[in-house]
């Protein structure tokens, strides 16, 4: 994994743009020409940082230390993934479980969207809905849990 520190000024800037109580920030852009779509990711110290996935940096042969230039703007597009009909459902059902996974970030919707598409079998869906449905409540505990602690 290579990482771009975005600069602080900038940083506050793209934090502003995209709502002050932004934690992460979907962005679009280029780095070094090449199209890019991520997530900024807080660094501390009010900075961000961009990671890069590895068919931008291999492509590039970038290596630690090495000075890039970058080209970001706020993404507007929603990030959200559509929901299959089944998983809705199923969280409809346990309004604890579907206020829990809303608060997911929108990359671990996905991935837990994509692990209910990518089966064949209807029982097999049916039992990940099931099993996505049970850790959700069991989040939603937790979480209670450690506030109340």
């Amino acid at each position: 994994m290579r990482c771009v520190d975005v600069p602080r000024d900038v940083s506050k800037s793209l934090r502003q743009l995209a709502g002050d109580n932004r934690k992460h920030i979907p962005v679009v852009g280029q780095v070094e020409g090449l199209p890019l779509k991520s997530t900024l990711s807080p660094r501390g110290g009010g900075s961000y940082r961009l990671h890069l996935h590895s068919n931008i940096w291999r492509k590039l042969r970038i290596d630690e230390g090495a000075t890039v230039e970058v080209m970001l703007l706020l993404d507007g597009e929603p990030r959200d993934p559509v929901l299959p009909h089944e998983l809705a459902g199923g969280l409809a059902d346990a309004p604890r479980a579907l206020a829990t996974f809303n608060s997911l970030t929108p990359a671990f919707r996905r991935q837990i969207v994509r692990y209910v598409e990518q089966v064949k079998h209807a029982s097999t869906r049916e039992n990940r809905i099931r099993l996505i449905v049970k850790r959700m409540l069991e989040r939603a505990a937790k979480q209670k849990k450690k506030k109340t602690a």
